[in-house]
This record gives C-alpha cells, sequence and structure tokens, in this order.
C-alpha cells in the first residue's frame, strides 16, 4: 500500500511547483521505476530506462488529476494502481519536510506543516 495518498502527493507537487520548484517524483510499482515530473502547467509521467531499450513512454497532462484519471505507460491507470506503488522517492520531499523522509510513515501528515 502506497505511504502517500494521491491528495498528500496533489498537495506536496504542487506546493514545491508554486515555490518555483520542478520536482521529480519517482514512484515503485510492479517491480518498475516511474517518474512524475511537475512544471508549472503540466506534469509528465514516465517509465524509467528499464535497460530494454522500449523508451521511456513519457505522456503529459495538463494537471495532476488528469494524469491520476488517464491510463498512461504500461497501462497504468493510478486511480486503480495507487495501491501498488510500494516506495516513492523524491529529493525534494527532504526541503518540503525540512528533514529526511522516514520510509516509516503512512501520511504526509506524519511530518507536519511545511517550514
Amino acid at each position: 500500500m502506497a505511504k502517500y495518498s494521491f491528495s498528500d502527493i496533489k498537495k506536496i507537487l504542487n506546493d514545491l511547483i508554486d515555490g518555483g520548484g520542478e520536482p521529480e517524483l519517482s514512484v515503485y510499482m510492479y517491480g518498475k521505476e516511474y517518474m512524475i515530473i511537475g512544471f508549472i502547467n503540466k506534469y509528465s509521467f514516465q517509465r524509467c530506462d528499464s535497460g530494454s531499450g522500449d523508451g521511456s513512454g513519457e505522456f503529459y497532462y495538463s494537471s495532476l488529476d488528469e494524469l491520476y484519471n488517464s491510463v498512461t505507460v504500461d497501462n497504468i491507470l493510478l486511480k486503480r494502481d495507487w495501491n501498488n506503488i510500494t516506495d516513492f522517492d523524491c529529493i525534494d520531499f527532504d526541503w518540503y519536510f525540512g528533514s529526511e523522509v522516514s520510509t516509516n510513515s503512512t501520511s504526509a501528515e506524519d511530518y507536519g506543516e511545511k517550514p
């Protein structure tokens, strides 16, 4: 089960973008790494290099909600597959939470407010 809800991730990424960042969030599921990249006016979702040479399958979305509700690379539908995420990795989380993120948490709210 994912340690962050979609609403947690949506708030964090939007806050990071509003702060001038371009967050790159790795999500791991089904034995693969995928990445969500936040931009000012869009988000991308892609499979990270699997070594198979079949490309990243990068897709762009106008919002996280659109991404969440769309079938994307490898037939991933985040609305359906969210609870299959086994881990998240984003260096910007350290800044956002003001300290290193523990892997034992079940919610972003466990870390308190943004500094």
